[in-house]
């Protein structure tokens, strides 16, 4: 057992920065970021202005902190779905659907997508998803080419491409009236995409 032990002030500032990330999730859900404020958020936190500044620059940075953990949430469902018995193919597929079906099913998630390019632009939430979900992306991708399941295709280009398809697919998911059809019909045409991939061996 580690002799190491956190301090009553450390333990208090972790305790203050979740209280205040939840706070902020809820009123961000719930109000939209512009109708929130800082100081919403730390009072519903229980906490000051001062601490909530302490631990964030501006309400961007919360936000932004707010929607990293919602995505991680959403992707480790996605990959938890993936550990079932198939081939690797069959997993790509059922981690996708997983992964579309989670954004809509999870309201929060989905409250903070539809809010998410106008509150941090894009080049924050590129730098958000590449370090959730670029990585993942790339070596599935690399294992698949070297298991023989797709075709031997540039991988960063091929990263690129549906990353930038997974992404459209997303917010034309949390923008529709009806999420659930347009869930639907985004896996009809991602997995139409998807398959063009397929290593297919051809007849001699």
């Amino acid at each position: 057992m580690s002799d190491v032990k956190p301090n009553r002030r450390e333990m208090y500032a972790a305790l203050t920065k979740a209280a205040v990330l939840d706070a902020a999730k809820s009123l961000f859900v719930d109000k939209g970021f512009t109708a929130t404020s800082v100081e919403d958020i730390a009072k519903l936190a229980h906490a000051s202005k001062g601490a909530v500044y302490h631990h964030f620059s501006d309400k961007q940075a919360i936000f932004a902190e707010v929607f990293r953990t919602s995505q991680n949430v959403v992707l480790g469902k996605s990959l938890e779905s993936m550990t079932a018995s198939g081939t690797p193919w069959e997993q790509i597929e059922i981690g996708t659907r997983a992964f579309l079906r989670e954004c809509v099913a999870d309201h929060e998630a989905l409250a903070l997508l539809r809010q998410v390019m106008e509150v941090l632009g894009w080049d924050r939430v590129r730098a958000i998803d590449e370090e959730v979900a670029m990585p993942f992306l790339r070596a599935t991708l690399a294992a698949l080419v070297e298991q023989g399941e797709i075709r031997p295709v540039p991988l960063e280009a091929a990263a690129e491409l549906l990353f930038s398809v997974y992404c459209n697919a997303i917010l034309y998911m949390a923008a529709a009236t009806d999420p659930e059809r347009a869930t639907t019909e985004m896996e009809t045409v991602i997995f139409v995409m998807l398959d063009g991939f397929k290593n297919t061996p051809t007849g001699g």
